[in-house]
This record gives C-alpha cells, structure tokens and sequence, in this order.
C-alpha cells in the first residue's frame, strides 16, 4: 500500500513539474518608427537623405517562441514616405511622390542569446530575423514640367510580395515586458513604388524599401 502511495504521488508530481518547466511561450507586440523607400528617385542613398525623406512605419505581430533561441511569427506593418527629384537635383523631370505600402509576412528569428521565459538572466539579447509575404503598393505623383517619353505613369495600387532581413536587439524591461530596435530591409517584386516606369533604363531594379522600428511586446507564459 505504502508502494502504490508514493507511485501516485510519483506520477501526480512529476507530470506537473515537467509542464511547469516548458520553454514555450507566445509574445505579442507592436511598434513604431521609420520608413524609406528606394527606388529610381533616390538610387544615389545617403544618411541625409533617408532623414530627409524617411516616413512613418507602424507594425504589430504575435509570435511563437518553442525554444529560447528561436521564434516565428506573422506581422503586419505600414508605411509612408514622400521622395523628390530636386532632392537629387533633377529639375528636368521635378517629379514628386507619395509612396506608401503595407504588408504582412511570416518571419523567423533567432537570438543570439537564450532570451525569455527562465531566461531571466539575460536581460540584453540582439538578434536577425528573415521573413516574406504579401505586399500591397500605392503611390500618388506631380510635377511641374512635362515628362520625358520613356516614362510610363502608373499612378494606381498594386500587390506584389516583399522578402525581408533585419536585425535587431531586444530587452527585458519586466519578467514579461520587452523593448526592441530593428532594422529590416525588404526587397519587392514590383518597380511601382514611386508611381512610374522608366523604360530608358535597360536593366530596370524592382523597388525596396527600409525601416528602422522601437517597439514594445509582452511574453505570455
């Protein structure tokens, strides 16, 4: 009877411990910053520049996070930017833009670092990130002269896809509480982006765009 005691005990115990120590955990967030597109307008990229004509990027996600080095997720982000051609000292063409995007994508990421729940030790961790999806384009262009010839206005919104990498670093602000800064880069599949073709250029480069993103997320466990 004693035996049967502690094998129930044994069994009612162990079960509990061992779910009590699973890594798994959910994290949901969202962010904000800045966002830059890249394109025939501003090929020539400069520090300057980006600040000069960087708009807003608001994005949220919720991911999953199976092990403490490793997490995938979806996010949703948007963003808005205005590109001039006197910028860049093309008076000839004096094209303006209002490029904007939204997309939503699958992404992974990896922390160097073991990070979140039982990780409480590591309070710091950067990490890189790669991801694709969805991609919805608009654009809205003036100018002041008439147009060359070989340009084809495409004023209108498109979807296409975008396939991204960032990297990043993330902090523990609270034992579920975290802060994080990111860069990403995304590479797209339409040259739409700033409302025109140029079919001057013989060998045309779909457009891109950046972000760089503060946000805050919470650790569900």
């Amino acid at each position: 009877m004693r035996f049967k005691n502690i094998l129930f005990v044994y069994w009612l115990i162990v079960p509990t411990l061992l779910v009590g120590q699973k890594t798994k955990y959910w994290e949901w967030g969202a962010g904000a910053g800045l966002y830059h597109y890249q394109g025939d307008l501003n090929e020539n990229f400069s520090v300057g520049n980006f600040f000069n004509e960087a708009g807003p990027r608001l994005t949220g996600f919720v991911r999953n996070n199976p092990v403490p080095w490793f997490s995938y997720g979806i996010e949703t982000s948007y963003g808005n930017c205005i590109v001039k051609d006197t910028d860049y000292g093309r008076t000839e063409r004096n094209w303006n833009v209002y490029s904007e995007s939204f997309d939503i994508n699958l992404s992974l990421e990896w922390n160097f670092l073991r990070y979140g729940k039982w990780h409480w030790e590591n309070k710091l961790a950067p990490y890189f990130k790669v991801g694709a999806g969805a991609l919805v384009v608009s654009s809205r262009g003036q100018n002041t002269v008439n147009l060359p010839e070989s340009i084809e206005l495409h004023p209108y919104t498109y979807g296409s896809y975008n396939i991204f990498y960032g990297y990043g670093v993330k902090t523990r602000v609270g034992y579920r509480t975290s802060l994080f800064l990111q860069f990403t880069r995304h590479y797209t599949g339409t040259d739409k982006m700033d409302g025109f073709i140029d079919n001057s250029i013989q060998t045309p480069k779909n457009d891109q765009y950046i972000s760089i993103i503060l946000g805050i997320s919470k650790l569900v466990f």
